[in-house]
């Protein structure tokens, strides 16, 4: 393994050529990530709908939604607070 990155630091152009690569693989992850977003938020959205129009309790869905997305984005929060003492501790 060692050799491998003495080759990338010895070839600058291979080594750019490798990082454009990851940036673009980590790039179409996040754009992947985003329309499942987007079709997932379209899907809540379409069954609030029925709900309003068969008479059952859409605000409760909300809630629920609203929850479950405040604690989820908490413990992300958690998760990711050592992540970022440690970034700012490398100053």
């Amino acid at each position: 393994m060692e050799q491998f990155f003495a080759f990338l630091t010895g070839n600058p152009l291979l080594l750019s050529v490798a990082l454009v690569a990851a940036m673009l693989i980590v790039l179409s992850f996040f754009r992947k990530a985003l329309q499942l977003l987007v079709v997932a938020a379209a899907a809540g959205l379409l069954y609030a709908a029925w709900l309003q129009v068969s008479g059952g309790d859409a605000s409760a869905f909300f809630r629920q939604v609203q929850e479950m997305l405040s604690s989820s984005f908490g413990r992300l929060g958690a998760m990711l607070k050592p992540l970022f003492e440690l970034l700012k501790s490398w100053k």
